[in-house]
């Protein structure tokens, strides 16, 4: 009798291992394609701003965006203005840093270089940003940071 409550006992918790177990594996592949997803966003507005894409840029943000007292409008009308102000323009970002948050959110720090050339000259930047993102029913977007 005791061997069985043993036997019985030792199954159920064995069972909830293995259910822990499997739920761990699968948060860490959502975690995983959730940040394979973000960081293909954030090489998207790469290229974005290194073709002057406005279009494929200002799809890459929220309607929702805020930051700095600006949405998304204002933000998509300073990158129209540095297209404008400058012939040529490359963006590269590196050192990403993603982490997943709750509730759809996640977080991104990254350096990244832009290069501009106006006047025949090029110019660089090279900064750090911290990038908020919220997944959309149409994938990942960033909503705070520019």
């Amino acid at each position: 009798m005791i061997e069985s409550r043993l036997r019985t006992m030792l199954s159920r918790k064995l069972r909830l291992w293995t259910l822990l177990s499997l739920l761990s594996v699968i948060l860490i592949a959502c975690s995983d394609i959730d940040k394979a997803g973000i960081s293909s966003l954030l090489d998207t507005r790469d290229q974005a701003i290194s073709n002057r894409s406005i279009s494929e840029y200002s799809a890459l943000i929220s309607g929702g965006y805020h930051y700095n007292q600006r949405g998304k409008v204002e933000v998509v009308a300073q990158m129209l203005s540095l297209f404008d102000k400058f012939e040529r323009a490359e963006m590269r970002s590196y050192d990403r840093e993603i982490r997943i948050l709750d509730n759809g959110r996640a977080q991104c720090e990254q350096s990244y270089t832009l290069r501009v050339f106006a006047d025949g000259e090029w110019r660089q930047i090279i900064q750090r940003e911290q990038l908020t993102l919220t997944e959309e029913d149409n994938g990942w977007k960033i909503i705070s940071g520019l």
